[in-house]
């Protein structure tokens, strides 16, 4: 019996691995892995973007190069910036909402053109639509140059879990300096 649950974990492990991995807006690079990355965004551009002018799109890849996709998400749409204070829409239920959407980073790195396409949850797609816009407000990422030239990039994929209500009791249980989003 141990052995087919452990078979069955490594399966949907090894399959999770090879799903398509999505950018994150709530996770901000540290600023020394930020300056050691800066540098293999320059060597890594034709290789991650397609660009025509000044907007470029991160390139698709293959299921077997997966790995490669998940670093120029991280190379590409990682924040260098992410505040911890946000302003919750009015009249939202508590609970927790996951949102998938799409978005561009600007020439300036902020996010722009959000899009909500999924919200499950406590909230519904406005609402959801409302909360990004408060949450990502400030996020920044470190502009894109292409050849000397400040550039965008469009149709960024996004998912995001969204905790909304009062956040006393979990403050209790979790350890200081875990992460948690305050309104």
């Amino acid at each position: 019996m141990k052995k087919c649950l452990s078979l069955l974990f490594l399966t949907f492990f090894g399959l999770s691995l090879y799903s398509a991995p999505i950018c994150l807006i709530n996770q901000e690079l540290n600023k020394d892995t930020a300056s050691q990355l800066s540098q293999f965004r320059q060597q890594t551009t034709d290789t991650c973007l397609a660009c025509n002018d000044d907007s470029c799109k991160l390139k698709a890849w293959p299921e077997e190069k997966k790995g490669d996709e998940a670093v120029c998400k991280l190379l590409f749409c990682t924040p260098s910036y992410v505040s911890k204070f946000f302003e919750k829409p009015d009249n939202v239920k508590a609970g927790k909402t996951r949102i998938k959407f799409t978005y561009s980073i600007n020439s300036k790195g902020k996010i722009k053109g959000i899009k909500v396409t999924s919200a499950k949850g406590a909230m519904n797609v406005r609402e959801s639509y409302k909360y990004l816009q408060s949450f990502t407000s400030k996020t920044q990422f470190d502009p894109l140059l292409v050849n000397g030239t400040a550039s965008k990039i469009e149709d960024i994929e996004g998912e995001h879990m969204a905790f909304t209500g009062n956040y006393a009791d979990m403050e209790k249980t979790m350890p200081a300096g875990r992460g948690i989003y305050r309104e």
